[in-house]
């Protein structure tokens, strides 16, 4: 018993620990582009993250199929907006990925997605998260992540 314990005691802190890691290499911002619109207005949304030196963010536009994981944005429908469809990664990097032998996007130093979304009610509530990864090439280190946006 005492030995379940302090396992579970230790995973806990492995969790929070790697949550404030990754808090520590990304930092993320959710903004209008525009600040004035009304209902029925399509209105692009951008997400800008600032990433710590030595660190790297797979781009959302290459399959997931091939290797690496992609970052995805989940979108919370809950009739306040209509979402467009597609997120557009703003000059992400290529390369040919040695691990997975195939070319892949992603960026350095800061990122930006953008995304077109409807607004269908004046007290709209646009809210979701956003999956991926960061790596570490000379590390040799990826760490998944999960971060909720709301705009």
């Amino acid at each position: 018993m005492k030995r379940a314990i302090i396992l579970s005691a230790f995973l806990l802190i492995s969790c929070f620990a790697n949550a404030q890691q990754i808090d520590q290499l990304t930092s993320w911002k959710f903004n209008f582009a525009n600040q004035n619109f009304n209902v029925g207005d399509e209105v692009e949304l951008v997400f800008t993250t600032s990433i710590e030196k030595g660190w790297s963010l797979y781009s959302s536009d290459f399959n997931a199929d091939i290797g690496p994981q992609p970052t995805t944005f989940l979108f919370a429908e809950n009739g306040s907006f209509e979402f467009g469809g597609k997120i557009t990664p703003i000059s992400p990097l290529k390369k040919t990925d040695k691990n997975w032998g195939t070319e892949v996007s992603y960026f350095t130093q800061k990122a930006e997605f953008r995304a077109k979304v409807r607004i269908v009610e004046h007290s709209f509530d646009i809210f979701g998260s956003i999956k991926g990864q960061v790596c570490h090439d000379k590390k040799g280190i990826c760490i998944p992540f999960e971060k909720t946006f709301q705009f």
